[in-house]
């Protein structure tokens, strides 16, 4: 496909995200939560994996072999006109041992170190000029108060978690479409900041490859909250 500002050709290296906080609106205007099936392997407490990756071709550097592109849980009976998520993981499971968390917080790939936590979408290109485009999404500027590397962040002042909603959806019928190229729309993939990682890895100073991702995703990239409740995003629908 067409990618970016210059419509240079690629293909995907990496696509795997994390959900969370899945709720349905009912017929009162009230947001119910799903209650998450949690023995898929796929899915702990109110988070899921979704990969769509599969560890070969393109993907063979950095993916696995399994799959998943659902989310399994259920509702109390009644009518739902409305989906939302959350597009990471929550802060009380981002800052665990990847290495002894249940699955599928230990997917490998799709963790940065303690402090910082998850990654909590990582969507990688293989553009047909220049090299690898990374979009690592998570949260940044994790602190403790204490100063000590031993101690577990307390907050994180950038979270960098965007709130997707979706009218009009049916749960009984309807899926969730995830449009990728929206990511990059307004990236130039075949260039990258001098002196910084390939792509946009969330970071503060990144403005330039990270500006247009996060605006996709409804989010405000300079203080990594939702930009008017994340209303602009244009990855989900």
């Amino acid at each position: 496909s067409e990618l970016g500002d210059t419509g240079v050709s690629g293909m995907l290296a990496d696509a795997r995200f994390f959900v969370s906080v899945l709720e349905a609106r009912d017929g009162d205007g009230e947001w119910v939560a799903i209650d998450l099936d949690q023995d898929t392997g796929w899915q702990h407490e109110n988070v899921a994996l979704i990969d769509f990756e599969t560890g070969v071709g393109s993907c063979s550097a950095t993916g696995t072999a399994e799959t998943n592109d659902r989310v399994i849980g259920t509702l109390p009976p009644g009518e739902y006109s409305a989906l939302r998520f959350e597009l990471g993981v929550p802060f009380e499971l981002n800052h665990l041992d990847d290495a002894t968390a249940p699955a599928p917080l230990n997917s490998p790939g799709m963790f940065w170190y303690w402090q910082d936590g998850y990654k909590f979408a990582r969507i990688d290109w293989m553009p047909s000029e220049g090299e690898r485009w990374n979009i690592h999404l998570g949260s940044r500027m994790c602190e403790n108060g204490t100063g000590l590397q031993t101690d577990v962040p307390t907050s994180c002042s950038r979270s960098n978690r965007a709130t997707i909603t979706l009218e009009n959806f049916d749960v009984a019928t309807d899926s969730v479409d995830v449009d990728f190229a929206e990511l990059v729309e307004g990236e130039e993939i075949t260039t990258n900041l001098p002196d910084s990682p390939p792509g946009c890895m969330s970071a503060p100073p990144e403005g330039g490859d990270c500006d247009s991702v996060f605006s996709s995703l409804g989010l405000d990239f300079s203080t990594g909250a939702c930009a008017d409740g994340c209303e602009g995003q244009t990855v989900f629908r």
